[in-house]
C-alpha cells in the first residue's frame, strides 16, 4: 500500500504531534493565568476585609 492510500501518513502524525504540543502549551498558559487570578482574588478579598475593619472602627 502506498503512502497516498494510508489513513495515517507521517505528515498527519507530525501534524497531530504539533497540535498536541500547542494544546499542551495553551493549557500551561491557562493554568498560569488561573493561578494569577486566584492570587489577585485572594489579595483583593483581604484588602476588602481590611477596608471593612477600618470602616467599622471609624464609626
Amino acid at each position: 500500500m502506498n503512502a497516498k492510500n494510508k489513513l495515517v501518513t507521517p505528515e498527519a502524525t507530525q501534524l497531530l504531534a504539533s497540535v498536541r504540543e500547542e494544546i499542551a502549551e495553551e493549557f500551561l498558559v491557562m493554568e498560569a493565568v488561573t493561578e494569577q487570578v486566584e492570587e489577585k482574588n485572594f489579595y483583593t478579598y483581604h484588602l476588602l476585609k481590611e477596608a471593612e475593619k477600618l470602616r467599622d472602627s471609624a464609626k
